[in-house]
Order: structure tokens, then C-alpha cells, then sequence
């Protein structure tokens, strides 16, 4: 059975929409992850400028 024919069957198309579906999920959590750890880092310097130096 030639590649092209596997393609055109609709259990393939189904498996390489999954396929898409995942790797789309995987990019979307690497762009959060991206975004999302600099701003707590960026909070955490915020919160450790505010706070009073701890007396001894």
C-alpha cells in the first residue's frame, strides 16, 4: 500500500490530526512557559526590594 494511500485514509488523518493537536499543545506550553517565568521572576525581585531587611 503506497505512503499516499495511508494518508488518504480516514483512521490516518484522524492519527495526524492527534499528531498536530499534541505538537500544537507542546508549543503553546513552551510559549507560556516562556512568557509566564520571567514575570514571577521579575515579581520575586519586586517583593524582595519591598520588604524591610530582616533585623538581627
Amino acid at each position: 500500500m503506497p505512503f499516499a494511500e495511508i494518508l488518504l485514509e480516514e483512521k490516518a488523518q484522524s492519527e495526524w490530526s492527534s499528531v498536530y493537536m499534541l505538537i500544537i499543545l507542546i508549543i503553546a506550553a513552551l510559549l507560556l512557559i516562556s512568557v509566564i517565568k520571567p514575570m514571577f521572576r521579575q515579581s520575586q525581585r519586586i517583593v524582595q526590594k519591598t520588604q524591610p531587611a530582616p533585623s538581627s
